[in-house]
């Protein structure tokens, strides 16, 4: 589900199916980094897309948190907010391999994926691009949800 407002009375009439949320975590600098920030942004944009139609009814996608990287420190009240509002499963979507370090603070299972300029594509290669990447993506999700399970 997407963080719209027809999706929203889906999530809400259909909670006891709906565990799961995926943070994409973007960076933002307006300096030396532009470019690298927003095509990362691009990259685990598409990715959340991604998952999001291949696991419908499961998984909300919220809008993306996009942070200064000297002020990232506010990422885990995202997770917090989501267990309390019922979800069993939170994960962070970033190509920032900071956060990797900071799992255990965001209560939640970061999913790293290294980012991927995509720029002048053409719009085949991406999409192809796009769903490999996801599909290694899709099988660490249920990987995470197994787990719990064991």
């Amino acid at each position: 589900m997407n963080w719209n407002g027809k999706d929203a009375v889906l999530v809400e009439q259909q909670k006891q199916y709906i565990d799961t949320v995926i943070i994409p975590l973007v960076p933002v600098d307006f300096g030396a980094e532009f470019k690298r920030s927003a095509e990362q942004y691009e990259f685990v944009g598409l990715l959340a897309d991604f998952l999001e139609r291949q696991f419908k009814g499961r998984i909300v996608v919220t809008p993306p948190y996009a942070y200064v990287p000297e002020t990232a420190d506010k990422a885990p009240l995202w997770s917090e907010r989501a267990q309390l509002a019922g979800f069993k499963h939170v994960f962070f979507l970033t190509s920032d391999p900071a956060w990797r370090q900071s799992e255990d603070e965001l209560q939640g299972a970061v999913i790293f994926v290294p980012p991927v300029p995509l720029g002048d594509m053409e719009e085949s290669i991406k999409r192809s691009l796009i769903a490999d990447q996801a599909k290694q993506l899709v099988n660490r999700v249920v990987d995470k949800w197994q787990e719990n399970f064991e």
